[in-house]
Parts: C-alpha cells; sequence; structure tokens
C-alpha cells in the first residue's frame, strides 16, 4: 500500500510536466520528452486532447488554487539550480525520492555527471524497465539505490557504492518532505550536511501553517482531507522564518527561499501567462559549510 501511494504522488507530479509540453514552445517553462514515455498508458492518451488537459488542471485547483502551476515552476526552479550547480563543477548528483524525475535523461549536463537515484524498490523496477525499453539499456551515469526509508539509512544505503562523499554534491528532494516525520527529515539533514563542503540541497517543503489547518489559503482543509483520504497524509511541514535556523545546525546555510511570488516575476509574468500559482509549497536552497 506505502509503495502504491509513493506511486500515485509521483505520476501526480509527472502528468503535471506532461500537460506543460503542450504549451508554445516560447511559453513553456521547460521541455520534457521523456516524460511521456515514463507515464506510458491511459494518462498519456487521455492528454492528447485539450479539454483533459484543462479538465486535469481544473481537478487540481479546485482543491486548492494553483497546484499545477507551482509544480511546473518548482520544475523550472530546481532545472536552473541544478544547471547552475553543474556549470560551477559540482560532478554528483543525488536525487532523493527520485519517483519520476527525467532530468538525468533530458539535462544535456547530467550526461557526464554521476547521477545516484534513490526511491523505493517498487517505484524504481518499473522506471528502469521503461528507460531499458526507451534506451535497450540503463543509461551508464545514473546508479539506482533502493532504500525503504523507514527501515533503512542513507549512510548504508551509499557505503559500498561509487558516492566519493568527498565531492561536492547537490542533492534533489522534490515533493517528499511533507510526507516524512520530521525525525526522518532531520536524518536526512544530517546526512546531507556531513557531505563536501559546497555541497547544495534544494528542497520542497510544505507551509506549517497549513499542514497544521491555520492557514489562509483557501481550500486548506479540503486538500488535507484529500491527501489523507488517499493515504499519501501531509504531515510534516516548515515556517519560512524558521527555516535557516532549523538548516544550520546540520552545517547548512540558506541561500534561497522562493514561492509563489517568485515563480510569477521570475517566470510567468516575463512570459505574459497568466497562471495561478499557490502559496502552500516553497523551495529552499542551501548549501553546505564547515564552522
Amino acid at each position: 500500500m506505502a509503495n502504491q501511494r509513493v506511486s500515485n504522488t509521483a505520476l501526480g507530479a509527472a502528468t503535471c510536466r506532461l500537460i506543460e509540453q503542450y504549451q508554445p514552445e516560447n511559453m513553456r517553462l521547460f521541455y520534457d520528452p521523456l516524460v511521456k514515455e515514463l507515464i506510458g498508458g491511459p494518462i498519456r492518451t487521455l492528454m492528447h486532447f485539450a479539454s483533459m488537459r484543462r479538465l486535469a488542471i481544473q481537478q487540481m485547483d479546485a482543491l486548492t488554487p494553483g497546484i499545477y502551476g507551482v509544480q511546473i515552476a518548482r520544475t523550472r526552479f530546481i532545472d536552473e539550480a541544478v544547471e547552475h550547480a553543474l556549470a560551477q563543477g559540482i560532478g554528483q548528483v543525488v536525487i532523493l525520492g527520485s519517483g519520476l524525475d527525467t532530468r538525468p535523461y533530458r539535462l544535456s549536463e547530467m550526461a557526464r555527471t554521476r547521477v545516484f537515484e534513490v526511491d523505493l524498490p517498487s517505484v524504481q523496477e518499473d522506471k528502469k524497465k521503461k528507460l531499458q525499453q526507451l534506451y535497450g539499456r540503463l543509461p551508464q551515469q545514473v546508479t539506482f539505490l533502493p532504500i525503504d526509508f523507514d527501515t533503512q539509512s542513507l549512510e548504508a544505503v551509499f557505503s559500498a557504492t561509487a558516492f566519493n562523499p568527498a565531492s561536492p554534491t547537490i542533492f534533489i528532494w522534490e515533493g517528499v518532505t511533507q510526507y516524512i516525520s520530521e525525525e526522518a527529515f532531520r536524518r536526512t539533514l544530517a546526512f546531507v550536511g556531513a557531505s563536501a563542503p559546497g555541497s547544495i540541497l534544494v528542497f520542497t517543503y510544505v507551509l506549517k501553517s497549513f499542514i497544521e489547518g491555520h492557514s489562509d489559503i483557501p481550500g486548506n482543509a479540503k486538500m488535507l482531507q484529500m491527501v489523507a483520504k488517499r493515504g499519501s497524509p501531509w504531515i510534516f511541514g516548515l515556517d519560512p522564518a524558521d527555516v535557516a535556523a532549523y538548516l544550520s545546525p546540520f552545517h547548512l546555510s540558506l541561500s534561497a527561499d522562493v514561492g509563489s511570488e517568485n515563480y510569477q516575476s521570475c517566470y510567468f509574468k516575463p512570459m505574459g501567462r497568466e497562471l495561478v500559482v499557490s502559496k502552500v509549497e516553497r523551495i529552499a536552497q542551501a548549501s553546505v559549510f564547515r564552522p
């Protein structure tokens, strides 16, 4: 059941990326030609139709307005963070809870980078089968590390791999933190914070006020009820005012914390694109430092 819940959340994020591919080239936030291959089946067929794409966005936004907008904006932000990190010489990428992430296969810079995808075995097996069908083999630069986050530590999973803890790394943690306990969140920060100075962590988080049900964001109660009913409750969030102090004990220095207003001013308004972007989720970016 837990594996199915993870698969469903990964599929929802991938569906948003697929819908975005139907935007005109000069209006879409990113190019992801692979996502349709990983989604496959009925959803890929349905999204060919503009009416079904509109319906999918309407259904998302019926819960709390701007869910589609925030998911595609975070994809663009993380793409840019990865590209900048690799251009600065970082040579390793770790994708925590990788799901249906396609960055190792669509961002050209990652073809020359050591990549580690970390996720539940069942989620990875399905993805690996589709990648093998598409390429004839698994991409050589990617190492798939199966993990049960409830019973295994990241230290143990990485111990017998080619991962070099002395080499700066960018860690991607997208669309995961709201589903895990604070203890699991802190364990992951400790692992990242022990990596080489100059390493980068970019992660999404849901507002603590939303998780606790006292946010003024429309649809708060409805959204929490829906995710709980689907078996994937949101249980952990952060207050933006506390993020820097929260990260500091783990040797992580906050360099960016962005959300709806940033996405509008950097992405949508320059394109002349009118799209609601929810304030429920933000992205934090931090670097590893040594005192």
